[in-house]
């Protein structure tokens, strides 16, 4: 696996799969945001969004070996997230939820066994 270059704009993060340690995800999120045009508003969304997506990933009491890891790809166009993680016995209610709130603050998303992928595009209207 080749390391990123020092001119990359990717964040690379695993942390436990515990619900304590989505903060650290959020974290690295808004720090990569500061480089976007996205209003504050719109950060707060994206950091439910990755909040939600991770959601079937993290438990208390889970695997303690088990992690999950957080991909932030920033492009001129557009900001990338990805989670990857074991998934959980979420109950299909639960999922729906999450799956209505993640559609509501992104432009596009995948959801499937193991991986979520979000998108957040910038639009002319958000360069001010």
């Amino acid at each position: 696996m080749s390391s990123p270059s020092l001119e990359s704009r990717d964040v690379h993060l695993s942390v436990p799969a515990r619900p304590d340690y989505l903060v650290l995800a959020r974290l690295a999120l808004s720090a990569m945001c500061r480089l976007t045009p996205l209003e504050h508003a719109e950060v707060a969304d994206l950091k439910l969004a990755v909040t939600e997506a991770a959601a079937g990933f993290v438990a208390d009491g889970h695997d303690p070996d088990a992690v999950v890891g957080f991909e932030f790809r920033l492009d001129d166009d557009r900001l990338e997230m990805e989670i990857r993680g074991t998934p959980l016995d979420t109950p299909a209610e639960e999922q729906e939820v999450s799956r209505a709130i993640v559609a509501a603050t992104v432009d596009e998303f995948e959801i499937a066994d193991g991986h979520a992928k979000l998108v957040k595009r910038f639009t002319a209207d958000d360069a001010g």
